[in-house]
């Protein structure tokens, strides 16, 4: 008799079921933080989503539930589950059409090992048996179902005036997660309540500089962020700094130098306060940045010498002293969290035209800039 349960599951639209996945897995992510506010998660690590002592798969589907549209993710934790204590639990949190949220289903011996490939068929009977007590599918609402549930959770935690606001926040988030993903290496994407707080706090100020640069004027803009960069904390004894410029192809390099200059002037004392980094973001010619900064002899240490090696962290974290004239750092933004987190950057400057970037948790000061010009930046630090 042929078991209903592992047909082969129809053709569905691959696109269409990803983008929607995606979407699906952050505001599954973002429930679970809302419904933990005291911990911290980890995204898109070893599994979608870990807590401290417990791991979760995250799916979406618009056909039918079969065994067979589970076993990807289930040989998944199992493997992360052969190299974790027997502490850690591991959960598939998914949407099928015909399963009832609420319902949580434990799979059979039988069903198990008929998910198994080759390579894990040989493992012992008690590691398998111990990882079906640690595992279980926790069928859950509907993507439309699960996004309300987000709106009202962020309306309750995060204070949204009404759903336009919450719907607007749902962007920002969803943002913040993408660029959390994509800038940082796994075991490095964390998250927590607090994050996602100061990811709203971050874009309100950011909404709020273009706005006021718009209808108060940008003259007056450039004139309210100067003196948010008072000399104040400037030469503070080995304090090191991160400025981020967002770039595209747009972006005029000589405008990148000024901006540079003037930066290595503020900022730069030898013996007292060490070269601040320089990286850029989005789509630029990269070399075409640094012939600037050479040609206005604004000259600098990438970590690579003066022939465009291999790059070498230690070279850059640690420059050696004295490099005559080098009074600034570049660093891609490959290198970029790792260089943060061995340099223990302090300061993090924001740079941009269009989009803020996410800081790292680490940081604990960050400044966000709104510049329609980089040039414009040497009448706020000079």
């Amino acid at each position: 008799m042929t078991d209903p349960t592992w047909k082969q599951p129809p053709d569905e639209d691959g696109g269409f079921d990803a983008i929607k996945g995606f979407a699906y897995q952050f505001d599954a992510t973002l429930l679970e933080v809302f419904e933990n506010p005291r911990s911290i998660f980890e995204v898109e690590g070893v599994q979608d989503l870990s807590g401290e002592n417990y791991h979760i798969q995250i799916k979406n589907r618009s056909g039918n539930f079969y065994l067979s549209t589970i076993a990807k993710a289930v040989r998944l934790m199992f493997r992360q589950f052969l190299m974790s204590d027997s502490s850690v639990s591991f959960f598939l949190h998914c949407h099928f059409p015909d399963q009832a949220p609420g319902t949580v289903r434990r799979l059979t011996s039988e069903e198990f090992d008929r998910l198994l490939t080759d390579d894990l068929v040989t493992t012992g009977y008690e590691d398998r048996q111990r990882f079906l007590k640690a595992f279980s599918v926790k069928f859950s609402s509907d993507y439309e179902t699960q996004f309300k549930k987000v709106l009202k959770a962020i309306a309750s935690e995060l204070s949204a005036k009404d759903q336009l606001e919450a719907i607007s926040y749902h962007a920002i988030l969803h943002a913040h997660l993408r660029n959390l993903v994509l800038s940082n290496p796994p075991g490095l994407r964390r998250v927590s309540f607090d994050s996602l707080r100061r990811a709203i706090r971050s874009a309100q100020k950011v909404i709020f500089a273009s706005t006021y640069a718009d209808h108060c004027g940008y003259e007056k803009y450039l004139r309210m962020v100067r003196r948010s960069y008072s000399p104040r904390r400037v030469n503070v004894h080995n304090r090191e700094r991160v400025f981020s410029f967002e770039c595209d192809t747009t972006t005029d390099p000589e405008d990148i130098v000024v901006a540079a200059l003037a930066i290595r002037e503020r900022y730069y004392i030898p013996e007292n306060s060490p070269p601040p980094y320089i990286t850029f973001r989005g789509v630029f010619d990269g070399e075409a940045m640094r012939r600037a900064l050479w040609d206005a002899e604004a000259y600098f240490n990438d970590g690579r010498g003066y022939h465009g090696g291999r790059f070498n962290l230690d070279y850059l974290v640690n420059q050696p002293s004295p490099i005559r004239g080098f009074g600034l750092k570049i660093v891609d933004q490959a290198e970029l969290s790792e260089v943060i987190n061995r340099a223990r950057v302090k300061e993090f400057h924001d740079l941009f035209s269009n989009s803020k970037c996410d800081v790292p948790e680490t940081i604990q000061v960050a400044n966000h800039v709104y510049l329609r010009s980089y040039g414009d930046f040497y009448d706020v630090v000079s």
